[in-house]
């Protein structure tokens, strides 16, 4: 627009060209206004647990009120669903792709980034040993056992604890464990022909899994290798399967917008945050009482899965949901979702040290408000960097040969003679 500041104009394009690369071609921008509101949980309860750690002597009531905070699990169910849904897309759309195609897929847009994560954690961790972080000191393996465990995603598995280096790739390790079989799941769901038999047979199966993952999370203790395997939850990517065969053949995103569809996405995000505010005191009750908070966990779970599908809906139908959830700057930061995973914690923790030594504050309620102030939205903008100098030349198909031959090109222009030079110098009298 004439009389527009050229920053201004700048920013307004910044989300447009740095927005995720799609392999198929198609991109539904809701999608990642999903994964934004799967990734910000999961930074406040980060945030906030960073808050309540440097408080020095908080008051009770504030330590109530805290008690209160909704844990980040909530979120990395919605990511859950979100990557059941992605990944069943093709196979639901009879463009399947291969086996050694989909691997590849995998390896080549997901791997660069976590490697690159994992050994800058490694890197910091060998110089310098945290204070007030428990995960750190629940493994006693030397550093460098934890980091081959979780370069091959087995942390959870050989040590019974979320990984030394960055807690939160315990998800992560669920996620490659899906990504493995996802392929065979699907060739088997679709051997049903018929899709309302499909669907009725998935959401047996999903509420199976559901009650599997409650027992084995309360009835088992944490140093038990099951516990940190995907049946401990996974209907998440089963329920994400379901309501993708469903979207194929209703297509809920090219229906017209119906106001009344935006409370299915405030209802079902405020019932989202509510059962993260129970999964700490189920998870007290299971040290106590297995069998009751194996009923209870059942119980939250079928809540979260209800409003998982209600914030889908909103997403999809809704009128002022599906154009928030589209907002350009909302989409980038969800398109970014997995590089702010994997760099906000280590980011998080730090800048929690320095603020403890720059400012002595008593007050929780204080000491967590300045670090979701602080701490937060300097998680995103890390983690927008790493997206694009590490997670975003990933995404394209061909990023390993463009490399190849880029370094080809540096390469033969390093090792080529100059041309020369001549000294000849025309006679500007001579006939043309």
């Amino acid at each position: 627009m004439p009389g527009t500041p050229l920053i201004i104009t700048a920013l307004s394009e910044l989300p447009r060209r740095l927005g995720r690369v799609t392999s198929s071609g198609v991109y539904v921008p809701q999608i990642d206004g999903l994964r934004f509101l799967a990734i910000m949980p999961v930074l406040i309860f980060h945030a906030g647990l960073r808050g309540a750690r440097i408080s020095s002597d908080p008051a009770v009531n504030e330590a109530l009120l805290s008690a209160w905070l909704p844990m980040g699990g909530l979120g990395v169910s919605l990511f859950f669903f979100i990557s059941g849904y992605i990944i069943s897309y093709p196979f639901l759309s009879n463009r399947a792709p291969q086996l050694s195609h989909f691997y590849k897929r995998r390896l080549l847009r997901l791997e660069p980034p976590y490697i690159v994560a994992m050994l800058g954690c490694f890197l910091v961790l060998s110089l310098y040993t945290p204070s007030r972080a428990p995960n750190f000191d629940y493994t006693q393996a030397p550093l460098w056992q934890s980091l081959v465990a979780s370069l091959t995603y087995t942390h959870g598995i050989i040590f019974g604890q979320s990984p030394k280096l960055n807690p939160p790739a315990w998800s992560l390790e669920r996620e490659v464990q899906f990504y493995l079989i996802a392929p065979f799941v699907m060739y088997a769901y679709l051997r049903v022909g018929s899709e309302r038999a499909r669907i009725v047979l998935g959401a047996a199966i999903c509420l199976s899994l559901l009650v599997l993952g409650e027992v084995i999370k309360n009835e088992l203790v944490r140093e038990n290798p099951l516990r940190h395997t995907l049946l401990a939850e996974s209907y998440g990517f089963f329920l994400g399967i379901l309501v993708c065969d469903w979207s194929m053949r209703v297509r809920p995103f090219q229906l017209s917008a119906m106001r009344r569809f935006d409370l299915c996405l405030v209802i079902g995000y405020a019932g989202l945050l509510m059962t993260g505010v129970f999964d700490p005191r189920i998870e007290d009750l299971s040290a106590l009482r297995p069998e009751p908070a194996v009923a209870a966990g059942i119980a939250n779970s079928l809540v979260r899965a209800g409003c998982i599908l209600l914030i889908f809906v909103g997403a999809a139908r809704g009128e002022i949901g599906r154009r928030m959830l589209s907002w350009p700057w909302l989409t980038l930061i969800g398109g970014a979702c997995y590089s702010i995973y994997l760099v906000h914690l280590p980011l998080m923790h730090f800048g929690a040290e320095i603020i403890a030594r720059l400012v002595h504050l008593d007050s929780l309620m204080l000491s967590t408000l300045l670090c979701w102030m602080v701490l937060i939205p300097a998680s995103i903008v890390a983690g927008l960097l790493f997206y694009v100098l590490i997670e975003r030349p990933c995404m394209r198909p061909d990023w390993p040969r463009e490399l190849a031959d880029a370094f080809r090109f540096r390469r033969h222009r390093l090792h080529s003679p100059p041309l020369p030079t001549s000294t000849h110098r025309p006679d500007p009298t001579a006939a043309s």
